[in-house]
């Protein structure tokens, strides 16, 4: 077993020894599960909150823990978003989040050696709208994905460029 899921695991059961501690509310607990031929697969999956932080946790029959870590307004507008698999050493990643009455940020990055950079954001109103989506490959030093598009809406006429 590689370091790097010793310190992932003990760092997951000490978030959440420290959130039980905090005493999070404990929304359901669901199960699942089918038969494939010969093959059982199944998961568990639970949902804790506590104020502003919410813990989704997920476990299947492959042993993969999925976990995603989300914080709600830790200020006005802000979402924060971690998660990861365990065993899965690249499957890490933040997401921020901004939203506000014109406008709208998202931007993520994974935690590999050399991430890709995600980026959208939209600003506008009922009428008029612009917005873009890049990822930035940081190996490379590359634009992967360039998108843009401007929307006018009216009450005859609805307009997008892409």
């Amino acid at each position: 077993m590689s370091i790097f899921i010793v310190k992932m695991r003990l760092l997951l059961l000490s978030f959440l020894m420290i959130n039980a501690l905090l005493v999070m509310h404990l929304q359901a607990i669901t199960s699942s599960g089918v038969k494939k031929g010969e093959l059982f697969l199944a998961d568990v999956s639970t949902q804790l909150k506590n104020k502003n932080i919410t813990t989704d946790v997920k476990v299947d029959t492959n042993s993969n823990l999925f976990t995603t870590i989300t914080v709600d307004e830790p200020a006005p507008g802000l979402k924060s978003i971690f998660s990861f698999i365990v065993p899965d050493q690249r499957s890490g990643k933040v997401e921020l989040q901004y939203q506000h009455e014109y406008a709208g940020i998202s931007t993520g990055i994974g935690f590999t050696a050399n991430p890709i950079v995600n980026f959208s954001g939209v600003v506008g109103n009922n009428s008029v709208a612009l917005g873009t989506d890049l990822s930035f490959d940081t190996a490379t030093g590359n634009f992967t994905k360039c998108n843009a598009g401007l929307s006018y809406t009216h009450t005859d006429l609805i307009a997008s460029l892409t």
